[in-house]
C-alpha cells in the first residue's frame, strides 16, 4: 500500500506554483530558522543547473566536508531531492521532519506548497544531520523561489535561456533579472556562459548589490577534448591552477560548459573561506560526479543511453552527443514519450535522421500524450512507430538496438522514471 504520510506530502501539489517568499520566510522561522545551521552554495540557470549542482556536491566532498544537495525533479522517489553524502534522506529522516512542518504550518497565512515543504524538509534533514555545507538549486526563477531565504556563501547562474516564460518573463532580460534575485550584496557570484541581454542584466544587478563576479567563461581553458562511452576526457586550467587531465562521467558537449561553470564555483568557494585546492582534488571530484538521465550510458553492449530530453533544444543537445559518441550518420532504435504541453512534432523532427526504429510508450501521468497520437505524430513526419508499454520496451530494446548504432530512451522525466524504476516498488513510492 502507499505510504499514506508520503501520499499527504504529494497532494500539496494541487495547490499548485505560489511564487513569493513571504509563507517561505514565516516558516523556517517557526522552525528555528534551520537554513542558517550550514553553509550554502546557491545556483540558478535555465540550462545545466542540476548538472553544476552535482559537480560542485561531488567537489566539496572530496574536501571532506559533510555535504547536502537539493535538487529537482526527482525520477523515481521523492527522497532523491535531498541527498546528503551522495546518498538519498532516509525515509524516516524525511518523515520525521515532514512531522515537524505540520506542527507549525497552523500558524502560517496558508498551508506551504509542495515545493516549499520540500525545500523546508530539505534544511531540516541537513540540520539534522550535521551537514556543513549545501548546494541548493533553484526551482523556478530565483528571485521569488523558495530557496531564496538563504545567505549563500558563493552563487552561481547557469546560462539562462526562454523557459517558465508565464512566471518569469517572454523575454531573456526579463528572466535573467529574475535569476538574478539570488545575487546577495557582496557574496561573490560565478556566471557561467550567458548570451549578451542576460549577461548584462547579471551584471548590472551584482555591481547594484557589490557581488563580486567571476565570469567562468573567461576564467577556465578546456582543451583536447575526448569523448567515449566511459564520459568525457579533457584538460583543464585556471588563472590559479594547472588542474591537468580530468574524466568527467558526463556525456555531451554542452557539460564542457557546466564543467567551466562548476570550476569556477569550487575556486569561488575555496577563495571564501581561504582553503587551497590542489587538481586532485578537481580530478576526484569531477570523477566521481553521479547525474541520473544525463546521458546516462545504461550498457555499452549493446550501446544503449537514457536522456531527459524532452524538448526541441533538449533534442538537439541529445543528437550532438550521439554523433561525437557513434558518428553523424549513425542511427538508433528510440524509446519515446511525450507531454501535452511540450512540442512532440518538433522533437521528432530533431532526432529524425538518427532513427532507425521507434516505440512509442505511455506515461503514467495525466499529460501523457496516448501511445496513439504519439504513433500519429511520428507517422505524419514519414517515421514508422510500433506502439508498446514501457516492460515490453525495456525487453525488446537491448536485442533491437545490438543491430542498429545504438539504442536510446528519451522524450520525459516521468518516462526516465519509469525506466529506472524498480517495479516492486508502491506507485505511491515512484515518481508523481
Amino acid at each position: 500500500m502507499p505510504n499514506p504520510r508520503l501520499e499527504a506530502l504529494f497532494a500539496r501539489t494541487k495547490s499548485g506554483i505560489k511564487p513569493g517568499l513571504e509563507v517561505m520566510e514565516q516558516l523556517v522561522e517557526a522552525l528555528g530558522n534551520p537554513e542558517r545551521a550550514f553553509l550554502c552554495v546557491h545556483i540558478a540557470g535555465t540550462n545545466g543547473k542540476g548538472s553544476v549542482s552535482a559537480m560542485v556536491a561531488s567537489m566539496l566532498e572530496e574536501l571532506g566536508l559533510k555535504v547536502g544537495l537539493f535538487t529537482s525533479p526527482h525520477l523515481i522517489r521523492v527522497n532523491e531531492r535531498i541527498r546528503i553524502q551522495g546518498e538519498d534522506v532516509s525515509d524516516d529522516l524525511l518523515l520525521a521532519q515532514l512531522d515537524r512542518i505540520e506542527e507549525v504550518e497552523a500558524g502560517l497565512e496558508r498551508p506551504p506548497t509542495f515545493f516549499e515543504t520540500l525545500t523546508a524538509l530539505a534544511f531540516l534533514c541537513f540540520r539534522e544531520s550535521g551537514v556543513q555545507i549545501a548546494v541548493l538549486e533553484t526551482g523556478l526563477g530565483g528571485r521569488l523561489d523558495s530557496t531564496n531565504v538563504v545567505q549563500p556563501l558563493v552563487t552561481g547562474i547557469t546560462r539562462i535561456d526562454l523557459d517558465h516564460q508565464e512566471f518569469l518573463g517572454d523575454t531573456l532580460p526579463l528572466i535573467a533579472g529574475e535569476k538574478a534575485g539570488i545575487l546577495k550584496p557582496g557574496r561573490p557570484a560565478v556566471f557561467g556562459a550567458q548570451q549578451a541581454d542576460a549577461l548584462g542584466v547579471l551584471q548590472a544587478r551584482a555591481e547594484e548589490v557589490s557581488a563580486p563576479v567571476w565570469d567562468a567563461s573567461q576564467r577556465v581553458s578546456l582543451s583536447g577534448r575526448k569523448v567515449d562511452l566511459d564520459g568525457q576526457q579533457v584538460v583543464v586550467s585556471t588563472p590559479d591552477v594547472e588542474v591537468g587531465k580530468v574524466r568527467l562521467p558526463l556525456l555531451g558537449g554542452y557539460q564542457m560548459e557546466n564543467l567551466a561553470t562548476a570550476v569556477t564555483l569550487m575556486e569561488a568557494i575555496a577563495d571564501a573561506l581561504h582553503l587551497d585546492l590542489s587538481p586532485d582534488l578537481f580530478k576526484n571530484g569531477l570523477a566521481k560526479t553521479q547525474w541520473t538521465a544525463r546521458g546516462q550510458v545504461l550498457s555499452q553492449e549493446p550501446p544503449v543511453l537514457l536522456d531527459v530530453a524532452h524538448n526541441p533544444g533538449g533534442a538537439s543537445a541529445l543528437v550532438a552527443m550521439l554523433q561525437e559518441v557513434f558518428g553523424r550518420k549513425a542511427k538508433g532504435v528510440w524509446v519515446w514519450s511525450a507531454l501535452a504541453d511540450k512540442d512532440p512534432a518538433g522533437f521528432l523532427k530533431v532526432i529524425q535522421p538518427h532513427v532507425a526504429e521507434l516505440f512509442c510508450v505511455p506515461l503514467d501521468n495525466p499529460r501523457g500524450i496516448s501511445v496513439e497520437e504519439l504513433c500519429a505524430v511520428a507517422e505524419s513526419l514519414g517515421i514508422p512507430a510500433e506502439a508498446m508499454d514501457v516492460e515490453e520496451a525495456k525487453e525488446l530494446l537491448p536485442q533491437k538496438a545490438a543491430s542498429a548504432d545504438f539504442g536510446c530512451i528519451a522524450g520525459s522525466v516521468y518516462l526516465a522514471g519509469a525506466w529506472l524504476a524498480d517495479t516492486s516498488l508502491d506507485p505511491g513510492e515512484r515518481i508523481r
